[in-house]
């Protein structure tokens, strides 16, 4: 069955992916059934057919469902076909190099921040975080990098009406998160302190392709007893000249 143009089993099949996440990478039927707002005997019908191709497993102990590895497969093939990424990598590994912390390189998907590389400090304490997480953009500095290049209205759509306390830090009301990205693109930079995980600090700037718009971003991550505000002061310098040397290896002129 369709509606207005959806296949109406394919839209159920993409909604079940899009209850996983990194806070839930494992969800009972019933915890789907009651998310999707379906019955049980035809969400039951939709993830056997998703398990057969891969892109569901069932932990065989608590029976719980998990995201399958053909979607780590799949993403491969959409990463490995990412200009960004290969024309982006030098770059952070030179900026990992210059700051001694975890740099990510990221892009907006819908209301989330989803990271699509990443190179690891030398530091023993870092930030353990995998390409594909994803998280909320208006609470982290990559993601407040690319929405600041946003209108007020394309804004107010992508954040969700029901705002998320990830940390006693997160800005919750639609109107302070709009004021703090009137500020990144001031300033060229975003901060993320302790907004979306308490004891982290965050960097982050803006990627601009040849039309100058902005799809991409990176951010310079570490624990908040390492990102003094002199050393802050000194990644913001940096993180600045990456995010520009990339910008024109992209056909920026500024």
């Amino acid at each position: 069955m369709s509606t207005g143009g959806k296949i109406q089993s394919i839209d159920r099949a993409m909604k079940v992916l899009e209850c996983f996440s990194e806070r839930n990478p494992e969800l009972k039927l019933t915890e789907i059934s009651e998310r999707l707002k379906l019955n049980k005997s035809t969400l039951h019908g939709i993830i056997k057919t998703m398990k057969d191709y891969g892109v569901i497993e069932q932990n065989s102990e608590t029976q719980e469902y998990k995201l399958g590895l053909k979607l780590v497969e799949l993403a491969n093939i959409v990463l490995n076909n990412l200009e960004i990424r290969n024309i982006a990598k030098p770059v952070l590994e030179k900026l990992v190099e210059e700051v001694n912390e975890t740099v990510h390189l990221g892009q907006l998907e819908g209301d989330k921040i989803v990271y699509i590389d990443k190179v690891e400090s030398h530091q023993s304490i870092r930030l353990f975080t995998n390409i594909g997480t994803l998280y909320d953009a208006h609470c982290t500095a990559i993601g407040k990098a690319i929405l600041a290049y946003k209108s007020k209205e394309e804004v107010i759509n992508i954040i969700p009406e029901d705002i998320e306390a990830h940390t006693p830090y997160t800005l919750t009301t639609k109107t302070e998160i709009i004021e703090n990205l009137k500020k990144v693109r001031e300033s060229g930079y975003s901060l993320d302190i302790e907004e979306n995980i308490e004891g982290l600090k965050c960097v982050g700037a803006p990627i601009y392709d040849h039309k100058g718009d902005v799809n991409y971003s990176i951010s310079v991550s570490g624990p908040i007893s390492r990102m003094t505000k002199k050393n802050t002061k000194f990644i913001i310098k940096k993180v600045l000249e990456a995010t520009m040397e990339i910008s024109k290896l992209m056909g920026y002129k500024k």
